[in-house]
């Protein structure tokens, strides 16, 4: 694997210790997690979940595993990384702006992909719910802009 990809931390230890989660494994857990929760659905609702994707349901379980597993991409940002002493090994470069919402950044990045498929923006508030109000929620309506 590539150093620079697993070194993007997504998580942290408590305040004062230095362990860390890489931000890819941290999507892989969450996709598999849910692939676990989709499994246990009945199979009216993974079929009903298909034909509003206009596909069919494992085309659109990887699809759906796909978005929820990028529900923290936003964390990649240097805005983000960059709020966390480096504890990683990784150049920072300049100093970001460490105020950005990595759910905002994840959101952006989620809706350009789905409104390329032609599918519902809205999917991108469901693949970012990490807790909290989405920005969309919030009133921000200029981010697909």
């Amino acid at each position: 694997m590539d150093r620079a990809l697993k070194n993007i931390w997504a998580k942290t230890a408590k305040s004062g210790a230095t362990g860390w989660h890489p931000l890819i494994l941290h999507m892989l857990d969450v996709a598999a997690s849910s692939d676990a929760i989709l499994a246990r659905e009945p199979e009216t609702t993974r079929k009903r979940i298909a034909e509003i994707l206009g596909l069919e349901w494992e085309k659109a379980r990887a699809w759906i595993l796909l978005v929820v597993a990028c529900h923290d991409l936003g964390k990649a940002c240097p805005g983000f990384q960059c709020k966390w002493e480096n504890m990683t090994g990784m150049d920072s470069g300049r100093s970001p702006n460490t105020d950005i919402n990595h759910t905002f950044v994840s959101q952006i990045a989620l809706t350009k992909v789905l409104q390329e498929m032609e599918w519902p923006e809205e999917l991108a508030e469901l693949g970012v719910r990490c807790g909290g109000v989405s920005p969309r929620a919030q009133g921000f309506t200029e981010y697909t802009r």
